[in-house]
């Protein structure tokens, strides 16, 4: 019998471990195939990159945080793939962010401890400026090695998941990890091209009351773009080291006239606390309500009024829509209320006029129709006009429940408050700025019940001299469940440009900060 060669058929037998290498090969054969399309051939290494990117996130996020020394503070930096923004964390008073950066990298520094022997050291030698020398000189090294550390362990992250993806497919692995790396080192350099320190002019604090003020800095007037991160850096220091060195609320710098702006309490016992804190942790001037004090017209509503005096500064009142003639007497009964009823008044220094709202509608009452109500509010603009042309004075605050009504003194006077719509809100009309603020009282005393909604409030700061001017407000709302806080620094100059008043009427808003609320 003749031996015949003939091919042995692969088997189930044989090395699985060489299958990779044969599917590498094939893919290879495949992808030298004419007429292979582009998508075909680029599609897998696109995933790969994909899946680098995904490993870059897991990296940042399970290794990417350090504490590191900085001036007389521990903190822990972290850094990983979200919002453009840099929270500055301090436990256990809250937080400050800011919108510092386009690049979508998170970047966190919570101040983990506090040398005090060495913090009280140098601000007594040194004072801030000396403090500030340090936690800048140490901030650029933790900075740079930060940086440095983020694209490491993401660059190992990509190449970690690409590898278990693919195992032994080494130029997929390879794609995954360089995507990683060029991934955020792209983002590094992008969020340093477009950091902008001015943004921490108008930080967004979160976390205690008491210590908004101290945390959230100093109201500084802004003459010009701030250009250097040390002014910004300066502002979180002092405020870092007033809340730590002391154990009760800093009054701020008395560079500024304070007014706190209230509205829509709605009998509400919990907004008057809300206010009355508010009052006093900002150490304001004095008060503007601007109505709807109660919400039902009934006389066992005006109470309220008996809280009026713990405020302990003067109460300018307007009535609003759900507010009674009876209770506006009540008002003007109280000590330190000052009543505004087609009238202007000078307090420290600042010229306020007040209109009652022209309508009393109190809630549960009958219906009212929204374009009539909308017409007998815009009604009175008239006379609030002449009242303000004829003011000896010259106005800085006209204060009225409904914006509505002073729509016609647009151009005329710098600025408008007003309530009413329950929501926050800035609108400009030629150069006039109209403010609007959400509800003081929250869900109030049953007429919203079942609502959780934040107790509002505006801190209103304005230059002194015989020409005041807005130059800054924050915005502060509660939650009135959680008791979460969060209060919004807007810096007028920088927000909204110079504001030239030109009388000359227009029929909208030249521009609109937030929309607009349904009447």
């Amino acid at each position: 019998m003749r031996d015949v060669d003939q091919e042995r058929p692969a088997t189930d037998h044989d090395d699985p471990a060489d299958e990779p290498d044969d599917l590498d090969h094939e893919l290879e054969d495949r992808e030298r195939e004419p007429g292979r399309s582009w998508p075909r051939r680029v599609g897998p290494v696109l995933l790969a990159g994909l899946v680098g990117l995904g490993g870059a996130w897991l990296g940042m996020a399970l290794f990417g945080r350090d504490t590191v020394p900085i001036g007389p503070f521990r903190v822990e930096l972290d850094v990983g793939f979200g919002k453009g923004e840099t929270e500055l964390g301090l436990p256990p008073f809250g937080a400050l962010t800011a919108d510092t950066h386009l690049s979508p990298l998170h970047v966190s520094a919570t101040l983990r401890d506090v040398g005090v022997r060495r913090l009280t050291d140098v601000v007594d030698q040194e004072g801030i400026d000396g403090l500030v020398n340090d936690v800048e000189l140490d901030a650029h090294d933790s900075v740079r090695t930060m940086a440095w550390r983020i694209l490491l362990v993401a660059t190992l992250g990509g190449v970690a998941l690409a590898a278990i993806v693919y195992r032994r497919r080494w130029r997929l692995v390879a794609a995954g990890g360089l995507a990683a790396l060029l991934g955020v080192a792209l983002c590094e350099v992008f969020l340093l091209a477009t950091f902008t320190p001015e943004a921490f002019s108008e930080p967004t604090y979160s976390g205690s009351l008491v210590l908004a003020p101290q945390l959230i800095g100093p109201v500084r007037e802004a003459t010009g773009k701030i250009e250097d991160l040390r002014a910004g850096l300066e502002q979180i220091v002092d405020g870092t080291v007033r809340a730590y060195t002391t154990l009760q609320p800093t009054p701020l710098a008395s560079d500024a006239i304070r007014v706190l702006h209230i509205s829509d309490i709605h009998a509400s016992p919990l907004g008057m606390e809300f206010a009355q804190e508010v009052a006093r942790g900002f150490d304001v001037d004095f008060v503007i309500d601007t109505g709807d004090l109660t919400s039902f017209g009934t006389p066992i509503e005006n109470l309220i009024t008996n809280d009026i005096p713990a405020f302990g500064r003067p109460y300018v009142f307007v009535r609003g829509s759900h507010d009674s003639i009876a209770l506006q007497a009540a008002v003007a009964k109280e000590p330190n209320a000052i009543v505004l009823d087609g009238r202007a008044k000078t307090i420290d220094g600042l010229t306020v006029y007040g209109l009652g709202h022209p309508a009393f509608t109190p809630a549960r009452g009958a219906p009212v129709d929204a374009e009539d109500f909308a017409a007998l509010a815009r009604s009175v603009g008239p006379q609030i006009v002449q009242d303000v042309e004829a003011s000896p004075d010259p106005v800085e605050i006209v204060a009225v429940h409904d914006d509505r009504m002073a729509e016609d003194v647009a151009g005329r006077v710098p600025l408008v408050i007003s309530g009413h719509f329950h929501e926050t809100t800035a609108t400009i009309r030629n150069g006039t700025l109209y403010l609007r603020i959400g509800t003081t009282g929250g869900s109030g005393a049953g007429i919203f019940r079942g609502l959780d909604v934040p107790f509002s409030a505006e801190v209103l700061y304005f230059s002194e001299g015989p020409e005041p001017r807005l130059i800054a407000y924050d915005v502060i709302d509660q939650s009135p469940q959680s008791g979460s806080l969060q209060v919004r620094r807007v810096n007028v100059p920088v927000e909204f440009g110079e504001l030239v008043l030109t009388p000359t009427p227009t029929p909208t808003p030249t521009s609109s900060l937030s929309a607009s609320p349904s009447p």
